[in-house]
């Protein structure tokens, strides 16, 4: 029986790119990276916010599974603090997640009852680890079921109709790189617009609300964002009332992943999300993208507009939660 050992991440070169082809053949279908590009977002996690990796190793001294404790500094949660195993699929999770966890729980007593919850989110078909969280005093707390959109195979004709009502709203759809130039403080405003959609869209932590320095970095600075399919929708006044994007999630763009879509409150039930939603799939027909892939909670009127628009049921995320001993 192979012996794990378990560490913490010593952050060399050698580490990173050791840690980018782990994180490859753990998520094949995720968003590649390599160890430049991981160290990076590492440096310039926020100082004062929990950030620390636990990896395992064969006794070759492979890197083959690595266990992240972080603290999410885009929420409300100084109490809380999140846990993801990536583990390399030649080699058994049920044997590795319990001494990556061991190693978690090593890192978090460091902080002497700083943390009261922890959240670990699974696959809903990935029974091993389920059943790990489970075991391990972990209960389900939100359920959001992933689906995927075949581009190829949307008739987009059929929709036609979602853009007249936009025009008898008088919503005008642009894009970010068109905002850029109408909108003298397009930063601020854009910050603020996301922020007022994002307090609906459920959670298991309350939203923080980003600078616009910080929304910036989160946003406007990820190397997936995609300027020509972030759209935004202005009301007949100019003022921003909508947006949806998507990211780039591989090199090529044959696979995108939808990110925020939603409209403020004053103008909802009007089909301003539906036609957002139509011109990013119009995007991703015109530039050669295989598919789409979003997830959204299960009671979210998001997710049923995307069935609506043909997007594919897949197996649901699930976040877990775990409270701890004060």
């Amino acid at each position: 029986m192979t012996a794990y050992r378990v560490r913490p991440f010593q952050s060399s070169e050698q580490e990173y790119e050791a840690l980018a082809a782990l994180l490859r053949a753990a998520s094949p279908g995720g968003r590649p990276q390599s160890g430049e590009e991981l160290e990076r977002e590492d440096r310039e996690w926020p100082a004062g916010s929990l950030f620390v990796r636990v990896a395992a190793y064969s006794p070759g001294e492979e890197m083959v599974a690595v266990g992240t404790c972080y603290e999410a500094y885009w929420q409300e949660s100084q109490f809380t603090a999140h846990v993801h195993f990536d583990t390399h699929p030649d080699h058994p999770q049920v044997r590795l997640l319990p001494v990556l966890f061991e190693g978690v729980q090593g890192v978090l007593a460091r902080y002497k009852g700083r943390f009261r919850r922890l959240v670990c989110r699974a696959k809903e078909d990935d029974r091993d680890r389920v059943g790990f969280l489970l075991r391990n005093g972990f209960r389900e707390a939100m359920r959001s079921p992933s689906s995927t959109l075949r581009v190829a195979a949307f008739e987009k004709s059929i929709w036609a109709e979602a853009y007249d009502r936009l025009a008898q709203e008088r919503i005008r759809l642009v894009t970010l790189s068109q905002l850029r130039v109408e909108e003298p403080d397009w930063k601020r405003e854009l910050c603020s617009l996301r922020w007022k959609i994002v307090q609906d869209v459920p959670s298991t932590e309350p939203f923080a609300k980003p600078t616009v320095a910080e929304f910036e970095e989160m946003v406007l600075g990820d190397p997936a964002l995609v300027e020509e399919a972030f759209f935004i929708a202005l009301g007949d006044d100019g003022a921003l009332v909508g947006m949806s994007n998507l990211w780039r999630n591989d090199p090529e763009g044959r696979r995108l992943d939808a990110g925020l879509t939603g409209v403020i409150r004053s103008h909802r039930r009007r089909g301003i999300a539906t036609a957002l939603k139509l011109r990013t799939i119009e995007f991703a027909q015109v530039n050669g993208a295989e598919t789409i892939e979003t997830s959204n909670e299960e009671d979210s009127p998001m997710l049923a507009l995307n069935f609506k628009l043909g997007f594919e049921s897949n197996p649901a995320w699930v976040d877990f939660v775990r409270e701890l001993q004060a």
